[in-house]
């Protein structure tokens, strides 16, 4: 008869199994015992404290600190049910290590204060083998404000605009009434077209005014793509306009509109060399009798990206020293060519002028170097991107300057805006007195 040695006495259970062949039952037991210690707890320590809270911004009880930990990695969700058994989500489905977690909360679900009642609290988890775990508790609103700001009459106009300093629609006006005061205020556009970079921002800066931007009130924001500050402006296209306000509680106001750029862009030209050659007819040179005359020609070339608008005195034209271009009347109406905000003119200025600055003006070009069409019933002319315009003119000398022989140079004026070029081709003028 021969007997199995055996290493060390067994358990009667164990020696049990082993008699009749049930190892493997034995490990099965091994592992329920595991996943039984292992099962379901994956919260701990969950609070939301105070149990009541005021979220009013008052500085007292305006918020709950909700505090909990987690021992494996899961999928939380923190949730408060109302009294009719509706739920508001306050984190959802979001995951989590294992370790201790602490945020504060004030009341607000999806950018609203929940208002005054009895909620219950539920912190949820959900491990990767599906089972669940929850936490949960009662917590009241009392003396919340649910008010949330408003942006009334929020309007822009136009809805249309050509951001490139020609007088023409150049700017946007985004205005309206904020009903309370916040903590925080943007306004800015976004690209829907942007698919790069889709919550790109350009942001708009209010207009002083007599309120400050986050208090209640008139707000107006005066939109020019940045151009008057040298800037190119975004993009041609339709954007989205969005103005977004949080009060102190943290109700939170979305309102949006849209604003289509057409032909924007900094406009850029130049007397071509800076070459403004003038001369007398007579001998070529600039000793000029009183009634003599002055001729001169320049170049004038758009080198930036858009259009640039020019009105007359024509190419051409003829001014005596004792007018400007305001008091030279044209041909179509008689009435004299005065200054728009926005348009290019050639122009000669000139020492010891002290009445208009700047008096002889002329279009960048001939009708033929242009591109004219109606723009509201009036017609409007342009010097396209890449093109030259010729300017050309002549000045009678009707009588002698306070000072004399004088320099005379010529400029690129955008009206209203900057002088380009400014005293380009000094030439010394003198004019001959016959009486002298």
């Amino acid at each position: 008869m021969y007997m199995i040695a055996t290493p060390f006495r067994l358990p009667s259970l164990v020696a049990r199994l082993w008699r009749h062949g049930m190892i493997a039952a034995l490990a099965l037991l091994i592992l329920l015992g595991l996943s039984a210690c292992s099962g379901g707890v994956l919260i701990s320590d969950a609070t939301i404290e105070p149990a009541v809270i005021s979220p009013n911004a008052d500085g007292d009880s305006d918020v709950a600190s909700i505090s909990y930990s987690i021992r494996r990695p899961s999928k939380v969700s923190i949730y408060f049910v109302d009294a009719n058994g509706q739920r508001y989500y306050f984190r959802k489905d979001r995951s989590r290590s294992a370790r201790d977690y602490n945020v504060l909360w004030g009341g607000v679900i999806d950018g609203r204060v929940l208002p005054d009642g009895q909620y219950t609290w539920v912190i949820e988890a959900t491990d990767a083998r599906g089972v669940i775990d929850r936490r949960q508790g009662e917590l009241s609103i009392v003396d919340a404000d649910t008010t949330a700001p408003e942006f009334r009459n929020f309007a822009v106009n136009p809805s249309v605009i050509s951001p490139n300093q020609d007088g023409i629609d150049d700017r946007a006006s985004i205005t309206y009434w904020l009903t309370k005061e916040v903590q925080e205020i943007q306004v800015y556009l976004l690209n829907p077209r942007d698919t790069d970079n889709p919550n790109r921002k350009y942001p708009l800066e209010e207009h002083p005014g007599d309120v400050k931007s986050t208090e209640p009130g008139y707000h107006w924001f005066d939109y020019d793509g940045g151009v008057d500050l040298g800037a190119d402006p975004p993009p041609d296209g339709e954007y989205i306009v969005v103005a977004e306000a949080w009060d102190k509680v943290g109700n939170h106001t979305v309102v949006t509109s849209t604003l289509t750029i057409v032909n924007g862009g900094k406009p850029r030209a130049e007397i071509v060399q800076g070459e403004v050659l003038m001369l007398d007819p007579t001998d070529g040179d600039l000793n000029i009798p009183i009634g003599g005359t002055m001729i001169f020609t320049a170049t004038i070339e758009n080198y930036g990206r858009v259009p640039i608008r020019t009105a007359g005195p024509w190419p051409g034209t003829v001014y005596r020293s004792d007018q400007n271009f305001n008091t030279l009347a044209y041909a179509e109406d008689e009435k004299s060519w005065f200054e728009q905000s926005g348009t290019w003119r050639f122009g000669l200025n000139y020492q010891s002028n002290f009445g208009q600055d700047w008096p002889f003006r002329y279009a960048v070009g001939r009708r033929e170097d242009l591109r004219c069409e109606l723009v509201d019933g009036r017609e409007q002319c342009f010097l396209d991107p890449g093109e030259r315009g010729v300017v050309f003119g002549t000045i009678i000398w009707v009588g002698v300057p306070p000072r004399n022989p004088f320099r005379i140079w010529g400029g690129l004026l955008h009206e209203d805006v900057e002088i380009v070029n400014n005293f380009a081709d000094v030439h010394e003028v003198n004019i001959l007195d016959p009486n002298q």
